[in-house]
């Protein structure tokens, strides 16, 4: 193969680059691996492959299947047959290892994404030494998309694993001989092929122009070969790729799938969409996803890479066209897919790191050219090294911001990004409350009632670790031995009339949003909990991840228990509202409605000129009905948000919601990625509902951000046609963030 010999300097800054985008790429897969897994489809989908391996690691089944913790091993109408099970038998037996932790949602797509840059510097070294191979590995790691579904153990991961182990080991294989490099080669095959039906479009051109290579080109058209060595590992190739497609749907046929797995290929499918227009309404997301840059540099590679072909007809050159093969394949085949998982390209970022590799190799073949005429032979050679490491490293250079900022956007997104414009919540403060509160006192036969304002999807299920029901009210003063203890709902899901009649059938503790009841307790007054929230410090950051506050329950807070029994009519049982310690700015808020309903006027002015300190109040409007916005506030922080001030006349007329929407009104800073066209969603209704205000009360509406790589205009209206505001202007900007 090609070979460059380059001056040392050269070979050691090509090195130092490639550790640190091995490094960094490790470190971006790993960052929070070991926290609770949220919604979306980074932390959601890998709690499904997960939970859905549990069957393999507990009852040593072949397949994987729906299972809900109940100890009971599923039956084959169970049993998941839409893909190849080896991502599944990954799950299974990190699961076997490590048992139910956290960090063994991930871990599997993480171990993996290690040695992805790796790999990729191992090819491209073989193209055309160190330079070539740092471009390559620096290339994928600066990719948003990778960086940001690194950790997602589902499918595409596995199979990028699997087929560029196939790449790297046939690259070294036909070198070396060494049969080392052949397993490997043949056992990165028969990863790619047990990860996802995409697996085999990767691996299938370079199998194909391997059989033309040995069997069908005359011999001088090929750089020379040992056609023995050659021909015996494509024979153990063809094999694996046939027998293991055999094998996976003699399964599914012994299963009786085959019905269930055609159906969900066609849910996937084309509709008759033309692809112009698909890919116009995947624009945000593609842009987002890899940056134009990126693109474009791939759209450029594509004839240099067939050029490239025809020019050495060596493998190595195959192994990007291959790869773009069944990208292409599986975006522009499974068109639905492609419209609802923002995941769908990945496989491009694939693609883009070799073809930069390729192009990277040309430029310094094209200087290497050019310095006849105006260098020595000897210096040639360190020019076209130079050119080539320049050429292939200035684009990650320039996408590197975009990669660093889009990590905990995937992340607190879940890899949703900007979810088409709908809300997005992660049930993170759930998710805290069913595994820390309620998992620290049920019992290994527990069965949680759950009303339907919340949804047991994968990472509830998870967090709950329990068999669950759903339910509709609560119910009261079970038998002590009985499984089914705690009932659990969302206040925000129900309206004030509801929120009042289960407040008094049972006793209810409030952890923010999050009701629960221990239906073994007689009815009671409602009890608030003090749920904290702060950033985390450097180790938690690391291992918990940066994009969520760290979360304690501190104990029974009788500011938000007089709160809410007075709104919800238990006045006969308020608490005394005190000052805490160190309040907080809704801690102010709460003891200045105490105050309003004492009537204790000075107290009360006190407390609004504080609060109002700590406000932007140059947005006050004043709305129908004598509702005012007083101010708002943007924190930063782990989770950034923006919480709207409102001073109520009294109940309102409805269970209103003051609805916030956000659009990117400019580009951000060194960035590449254009003004994302998507206005978005991010309003949730409010916990206590509006038809139960009180008069001269202050009311928070807190609004998780997301925010987008960009300047963005965060902007608010009321749901309810009656509160307009009175200057009869449309919208109120609420902020602008950069």
């Amino acid at each position: 193969m090609r070979s460059n010999s380059t001056t040392p300097r050269v070979n050691r800054v090509a090195g130092f680059v490639a550790w640190a985008a091995c490094l960094s790429f490790a470190f971006g897969a790993a960052w929070g691996i070991c926290k609770i897994p949220g919604g979306g489809h980074i932390d959601s989908g890998s709690v499904a492959t997960t939970t859905l391996s549990e069957g393999i690691a507990r009852f040593h089944l072949v397949y994987p299947a729906k299972y809900g913790f109940t100890g009971t091993m599923a039956s084959p109408p169970n049993y998941y047959c839409h893909h190849p099970f080896g991502s599944f038998y990954a799950s299974a037996i990190c699961l076997w290892l490590f048992g139910d932790h956290d960090f063994v949602v991930h871990l599997p797509a993480v171990l993996m994404s290690f040695a992805i840059p790796p790999m990729l510097y191992g090819i491209g070294k073989r193209i055309g030494g160190a330079v070539i191979g740092a471009v390559a590995a620096c290339a994928y790691a600066v990719v948003p998309i990778a960086l940001g579904f690194a950790s997602y153990n589902n499918l595409e991961t596995p199979a990028i694993f699997g087929s560029l182990l196939f790449f790297w080991g046939h690259s070294y294989h036909q070198t070396t001989r060494k049969a080392g490099y052949g397993l490997a080669s043949l056992i990165g095959l028969l990863l790619a092929c047990s990860a996802d039906w995409c697996g085999y479009a990767l691996v299938a051109p370079l199998i194909g122009w391997c059989l033309l290579r040995a069997f069908v080109f005359p011999p001088r058209w090929t750089p020379a070969f040992d056609f023995r060595t050659y021909a015996r590992w494509w024979a153990f190739s063809a094999t694996i790729a046939v027998t293991t497609f055999v094998f996976w749907l003699g399964l599914f046929y012994r299963a009786d799938r085959i019905a269930d797995w055609l159906a969900s290929g066609n849910l996937r499918g084309s509709d008759g969409t033309p692809l112009k227009a698909a890919l116009a309404a995947r624009a945000n997301w593609i842009d987002f996803s890899f940056t134009p840059l990126a693109i474009w540099l791939g759209k450029v590679a594509v004839p240099v890479v067939f050029a490239r072909v025809l020019i050495f007809r060596q493998d190595e050159e195959i192994y990007s066209l291959s790869i773009l093969f069944g990208a292409v394949a599986q975006y522009v085949a499974f068109k639905r897919g492609a419209d609802v998982h923002v995941f769908w390209p990945h496989y491009f970022a694939e693609y883009y790191a070799l073809a930069m590799a390729q192009l990277a190799s040309s430029a310094g073949a094209l200087a290497r050219l050019l310095s006849r005429w105006f260098a020595p032979s000897r210096s040639r050679t360190t020019i076209g090294a130079w050119i080539a490491l320049i050429a292939g490293i200035l684009p990650s250079i320039a996408m590197a911001p975009d990669a660093v900022r889009s990590l905990p956007i995937w992340h607190r997104t879940g890899g949703r990004y900007d979810g088409r414009g709908n809300l997005i919540r992660n049930d993170m403060d759930l998710l805290f409350i069913l595994k820390k509160v309620l998992g620290a006192v049920k019992t290994p036969n527990s069965v949680l009632h759950v009303n339907p304002s919340i949804v047991m999807y994968y990472e509830q299920a998870w967090a709950w670790h329990g068999a669950f029901k759903d339910a509709g009210d609560p119910e009261v003063k079970l038998p002590a031995s009985t499984n089914d203890s705690y009932w659990i709902a969302r206040a925000s899901g129900f309206g004030s009339s509801e929120q009042i009649r289960i407040a008094n059938l049972a006793h209810v503790q409030a952890y923010g949003d999050i009701w629960v009841v221990d239906q073994r307790q007689s009815p009671g007054p409602i009890d608030a909990w003090r749920v904290e929230e702060r950033d985390p410090h450097p180790i938690e950051w690391v291992l918990w991840g940066g994009w969520e506050p760290v979360r304690a329950v501190r104990g029974i807070d009788p500011l938000k228990t007089w709160e809410w029994r007075v709104h919800l009519g238990q006045r006969g049982s308020l608490p005394s509202p005190s000052d805490a310690p160190e309040p907080t700015l809704d801690d102010l808020r709460i003891l200045h409605n105490a105050a309003v309903y004492a009537g204790a006027t000075a107290r009360v002015q006190e407390l609004r000129l504080q609060i109002e300190a700590q406000l932007d109040r140059s947005v006050a409007t004043d709305f129908e009905g004598g509702v005012r916005l007083v101010g708002v506030r943007v924190t930063r922080g782990a989770e950034p948000r923006l919480e709207s001030w409102f001073v109520a006349p009294g109940p309102l007329g409805s269970d209103a919601t003051f609805r916030i929407r956000s659009s990117v009104a400019a580009r951000a800073r060194f960035s590449l990625i254009p003004v994302n066209t998507t206005d978005r969603e991010l309003a949730y209704p409010p916990s206590l509902p509006t038809k139960l205000w009180r008069p001269g009360f202050l009311y928070e509406f807190q609004t998780v951000l997301n925010h987008r790589i960009g300047v963005e205009r965060y902007w608010g209206t009321w749901s309810h046609p009656g509160l307009r505001r009175l200057d009869h202007q449309a919208v109120t900007t609420l902020a602008t963030v950069p």
